[in-house]
Formats: C-alpha cells, structure tokens, sequence
C-alpha cells in the first residue's frame, strides 16, 4: 500500500503590493519525514498549493488566513489564527490504515465493480458545470545525469463543459492560456522531437477527465490518456486495503494488464505492459488518487493524480507524469512535468479561447519578474535548485529565460537581419562555433543538405552553431521552405537576408550553397567550407572544437 507522510509547516512570509507569500513544510508526526503531495487550501477561498517531494510549499494568502491540510493516509488538519509573521510547527497524525487481510465486510469486496462505479460515478462527484483552473507548470528533462532544460509556466484551463463528459485529448472541450513563462534553453539531445511545452500532456493524466472512447487491442506506450475504463476487460484487479482521506474511508485497489503479445517471423514480441493502483472512497466512490505505471522493454511512464474536494465536488490539485526512454546506444532520456493547482473559479471568471501555445506564441507573452515573487508557485526542491544553477552556470531561471527570450526574438523577422546576424555572431563568442549556410528556396542542393546538417546537430549539439542565411526576398516563401522541410527544429537559426544583404556582398558571394567556419572568437576560420555532406567536414569541426577550448 503507497503511505504518504505528513507533518511539519512551517510558514514564514514575504511582503508585496498584491500578494502575501506563505512558505512552509509538512512533515509526518511520527516520523519527522516530509510529506509530498499534501493539498494545502486557504480557508474561505478557492486558493491553495500543495507541498513538493520535500514536504515544503509556498502559498499567496490575503491578510487573515487559515489553512487546511489533507493528504491520503492522514487526519486532516486546519491551522487557524495564524499571523505572516507566525513560525508554527504542525506535526499531522497518519491515520489508522488496514491491509486487506483484516478489513471485515459484510460482503466481500469486487474490485473491479468498484473501478466501474468509480468510473460511472464520475458527473456526481465532479463539476459538470463549466469552471476554470489556475496551475504551476514545470517541465524538466535529463540525458542521462545531465540535465537539458528546465521550464515553468503560468496556466489557465477552461473546462467549458466541466466534467459532463470523459473526452479522448485534452483541448477538445478545453481552452488553454499561458499566461507567464521562464525556462532555460533546451541543451538536450531530444530537443529536435520536444514540444515547445507540454500542457496537453500532463492535463490528460488526469483519468476522471481524459479516457480513451472506445477499446483498443493494445495498450499504445505513447498515448497520453488512459484506457483503463474502455479496455477494463483486459485486467486483472485486487482489493489491497483501506485507508483515509479527509476524513472518509479509501479503497484501494490495483490493476494490472494482462500479458499481451503478437506473432512475428521470429516468435513473439511482448506488447507494453501497465500496472497501478486507484483510491476510491468508500461512500461516493471518487478517485481521490491514482498511480499509473506503463512499461516498455526498458522504457517507463509512471502518471500520478491527485484530487481534492471544494463545494462538494472534486478537482485535480496536482499530476505528476515521470518518464524514461532509452536508446539503441543506452544513453537515457528522462522527464519530469507536473501541474499544480492554485485557484478553482466557478463563477465571474474570465472567458477565454486558446489551445496549447506554439514556440512564437510563447514568446509573445510579456515577461513579469514580480509574478514569480507574489503568486503561488511550486516550491522548488534543493534538487530542482541545483538543475536551475547546472543550465544556467549559476544564473537564475529568471535571468537564463532573459537570455533565451533575447536570443528567440532575435531569429525572429524584422527590418535588419543584418544586424540581428551580428548580434547572434557576437553573443556566440566564446561559447560555439557557427556553421554558416547561405541559401534560398530554389537551390535544391541546398535543400538536400539540410538532412546532413540534421544529423551534424545531433552530435555537436551546443558546440557548433547551424545559421541558415536565406537569399529569399519573398518572407512568405522562406517560411514555407522551412515549414515544409521541418527546418524550424531546435539547432537551427534562420535569418532572411534577402539578395542585397551586406553580408553577401562582404563575403563576396556568387553561388549556393556557400558555407562558411567560424571559430568561438567570432573569426572566420575557413570561408567556402566543405559541404555537410562531406565526411572531412566533421574533421574539421573537431579540430576546430578542440582548438577553440
């Protein structure tokens, strides 16, 4: 049985024009563990956090305020009469939890019609009525111990027809806003395949909202939503015991899919496997947790929810999706995304329309330092302290998203590309050397090197910069080139200069493809350099690297 620890907070504020911040940390009362997960709301509002791995939290709270406590498999708490300059210890009791071997029912208990009634009970105890969400994102990944990126972001979900209908993806029925962001640059060896953020993905672990509609013949290892209420047939599951949660009596219960495998011409192929455990309340029969393990020869995805009651209906308070891919040569790919709620609006909320935002609708959003000092955010872990210090070579992710924020809008399209080449040349220095091509959409030489250029960014991913400066005067067609020939991928840097560039004329150009080498001091180290294509080119770029160290 999965126990959760709780107990110490312990709070301490800091002042602002807006917003009061309460930090704390919930430990367990016997043990003096931490105790992640918990839900903290503020009395006689819709606002709360919950606590990160550490047990710690930070929570914006008006002048009086109160605080409930509750997480699975402790006695709920309220902390009252408290003042911002208040240094409290609360030390939250485990309740009594009982393994299946010494629960007596009257009857004995089906598991898997508990599931079903859970599933089916689901427009009672959820809101059926249109509401919307405020939540913390952050998003993290790792190649092997080394950490590539990191990203945090302000979201606003609208279920506009609440919870009346389970739906197949998230973004059908809901509208989606990013209304702040920081991250750091992508430095992983995935960035070509990753989203520019992952809301849609993290949303759909939520299995009260999100179920596949119809069965599938096996479980697919890569979709996002579950299918455990249209394939329940496919398994297998045990009543594990009881316990609490605020107050009312849990099942739990856990799943596994039955082993599944196809023919091939050599045998069989083991198809994805996937295991968890569902909490239900014994009166109503809501899931007040999951856990959701899928596993692929030696891939994995765990998912975790958690919910939360507020005026009699239940809502997500925070989803956890963690995941490793290995590849061909064992090098590992990690990550990390969760959502957390800070604030339910179920009335006199802003209507909005959008859906998950794209890298140039990301960076539109205005940039606000004070959001990030005088709202709820996910506290950070010492871990998650360190990974922020790691990308950014001690600077913080507010001062690294300023980097990258600066380093995007210059790629983008205005009157001097000219200028922006040589802002994006000097800002190299030091750092990488660039790789330059000169081209336009009607070079079709041109265009077949570019997947020559793909594989060269995998493996000097961070040392050598690829710069494509296009001669298109047409903006229209230079963006549909990159468009149609997926150029727009993490590792390029687009610049169109069109015919009568400066640039051009300085190197004298007359023909394309062209490329040119410069070194991490901004000198031009090899003008008409080999082609992409050329194996001496990858000789010449590790003669370079190791010399420009």
């Amino acid at each position: 049985m999965i126990r959760l620890l709780t107990g110490l907070l312990l709070i301490c504020s800091l002042a602002s024009a807006q917003n009061k911040i309460v930090e704390g940390r919930i430990v367990d009362k016997d043990s003096d563990q931490p105790v992640p997960f918990a839900s903290i709301g503020v009395i006689g509002t819709s606002k709360g956090t919950s606590s990160n791995l550490n047990g710690q939290f930070s929570v914006a709270v008006p002048d009086n305020f109160s605080l409930r406590i509750s997480c699975l498999g402790y006695e709920t708490l309220e902390v009252t009469n408290l003042s911002l300059d208040d240094y409290v210890l609360i030390k939250l009791k485990p309740s009594a939890t009982q393994l299946k071997e010494i629960v007596v029912f009257n009857r004995q208990v089906n598991p898997k019609r508990l599931v079903q009634k859970a599933f089916a009970s689901i427009d009672k105890n959820y809101n059926t009525n249109p509401f919307v969400q405020k939540f913390f994102y952050r998003h993290y990944c790792k190649d092997d111990s080394v950490y590539g990126r990191l990203i945090e972001a302000s979201v606003d979900i609208w279920r506009r027809k609440g919870y009346k209908s389970k739906q197949p993806e998230a973004g059908i029925q809901d509208e989606i806003r990013v209304t702040q962001l920081r991250r750091s640059f992508d430095k992983t060896l995935s960035s070509q395949g990753h989203v520019p953020i992952a809301v849609k993905s993290i949303l759909q672990a939520d299995i009260a909202g999100y179920q596949e509609s119809s069965p599938s013949e096996h479980l697919s290892f890569h979709s996002e939503v579950s299918h455990l209420q249209s394939n329940l047939e496919k398994y297998t599951f045990s009543f594990e015991g009881l316990t609490y949660y605020d107050g009312k009596e849990v099942y739990e219960v856990a799943y596994a899919l039955k082993p599944d495998s196809v023919p091939t011409t050599t045998g069989f192929m083991k198809m994805p496997g996937n295991k968890g455990s569902l909490f239900i309340t014994t009166d109503r029969y809501v899931f007040v947790k999951s856990i959701d393990v899928k596993f692929w020869d030696l891939d994995t995805v765990k998912t975790t929810s958690y919910y939360t009651p507020y005026n009699g209906k239940y809502y997500p308070y925070h989803l956890v999706r963690d995941g490793k891919t290995v590849g061909r040569d064992k090098s590992t790919h990690w990550f990390h995304v969760e959502l957390m709620a800070s604030e339910i609006l179920v009335n006199d909320y802003e209507q909005f329309y959008g859906k998950e935002p794209s890298k140039f609708e990301l960076l539109k959003i205005p940039y606000d330092s004070v959001f990030w000092t005088n709202n709820t955010t996910l506290k950070t872990t010492p871990l998650e302290d360190e990974i922020i210090l790691d990308l950014g070579g001690g600077a913080s992710l507010s001062d690294q998203f300023k980097r990258y924020h600066a380093y995007e809008m210059n790629k983008l399209e205005s009157s001097n590309a000219d200028d922006r080449f040589k802002w994006y040349k000097e800002e190299s220095q030091g750092k990488r050397i660039l790789y330059i091509t000169f081209w336009n959409s009607e070079c079709k030489p041109c265009i077949q090197d570019f997947e020559a250029q793909k594989r060269l960014i995998k493996r000097y991913k961070d040392q050598v910069g690829f710069v494509l400066l296009s001669l298109d005067d047409d903006e229209k067609v230079w963006r549909k080139l990159i468009e149609r020939y997926n150029l727009s991928i993490e590792g390029f840097t687009h610049y169109r200069i069109g015919k009568g560039s400066t640039i051009s004329s300085h190197y004298q150009l007359k023909e394309i493809p062209f490329y040119i080498l410069i070194d991490k001091k901004g000198n031009d180290y090899q003008v008409n350099a080999r082609h992409p294509h050329d194996p001496h080119l990858v000789q010449d770029l590790d003669l370079l690297i190791g010399g420009s160290n």
